[in-house]
């Protein structure tokens, strides 16, 4: 059996995830600001024999602290990066500004999703990465998240009450009884719109240049929030590219073969 531990670093959330062989055992989520001063949440989390751990991070102060906590222990770490990427093609002008976590989830979809494909990102930012079989890592696409529009109007308004978005509401409906619900109804069915809007776009580019039509994967702590047609949600998708990332590089070495590379 496969054991490997995978970390997601994001600006919300962290991501802890061991994986035996294809599938996790022991999942873990924390806030990301609450290890900016406890690190060793992390280092008392992770397996301190046979405890590879390969990561993305896209906030460096915490991965730094989290380095720091991890510095004493026999642990094998590897980072996703441009030049650590599983080997699949990176067609961008700068590879060094593509964010760590969208590069696992490019590994992802290489590796094991029908191409082309692209990958929505619901998070801080929702992001949208479009890889090819020729091409690899296409490109994307960046915007602000679902609560990114809602702290724009707390914070540039000065009646409108600050939300979180696991304020609780019932799913397609059309309008709100109360400024909270309003302002919900508002992100997420104004957000729903620009999403589809988007998803069409790419769809008909994507089609025309590839020939192939695009699949289109969603994933996120927002994902379960928007109900879009014809795409499919895939739980963990950024850890699952870790994992990959982790299996290609030790396949490359012949320590062992990889176990799921495989067309969904």
């Amino acid at each position: 059996m496969q054991r490997v531990q995978c970390l997601d670093i994001g600006n919300s959330s962290t991501k802890f995830g061991i994986f035996e062989d294809e599938k996790i055992a022991e999942f873990k989520q924390f806030k990301t600001t609450d290890l900016t001063q406890n690190p060793e949440l992390i280092s008392d989390t992770i397996l301190k024999e046979n405890g590879n751990l390969i990561y993305c991070s896209v906030v460096p102060t915490v991965e730094s602290s989290i380095l720091n906590s991890l510095s004493e222990l026999s642990v094998t770490i590897h980072s996703i990066s441009p030049s650590f990427c599983a080997g699949i093609p990176i067609s961008y002008e700068n590879k060094s500004e593509i964010g760590a976590d969208r590069i696992a989830n490019a590994i992802a979809a290489y590796y094991s999703l029908s191409l082309p494909a692209v990958i929505i990102d619901l998070g801080t930012a929702t992001t949208f990465d479009i890889i090819s079989e020729q091409g690899g890592y296409e490109g994307g696409i960046i915007l602000p998240g679902p609560q990114g529009f809602l702290d724009f109007l707390t914070a540039n308004t000065a009646l409108l009450p600050s939300i979180n978005l696991s304020y609780q509401l019932p799913l397609d409906t059309p309008f709100g009884k109360s400024t909270k619900e309003a302002m919900l109804v508002g992100v997420f069915s104004g957000y729903q719109s620009m999403i589809e809007g988007i998803v069409e776009k790419l769809r008909k580019f994507l089609h025309e240049k590839f020939i192939s039509m695009p699949t289109f994967t969603i994933c996120g702590g927002s994902a379960l929030k928007l109900n879009l047609n014809d795409c499919r949600h895939y739980e963990h998708l950024t850890l699952h590219g870790l994992r990959l990332a982790n299996e290609i590089y030790y396949k490359n070495l012949n320590f062992y073969s990889p176990t799921s590379v495989h067309v969904l």
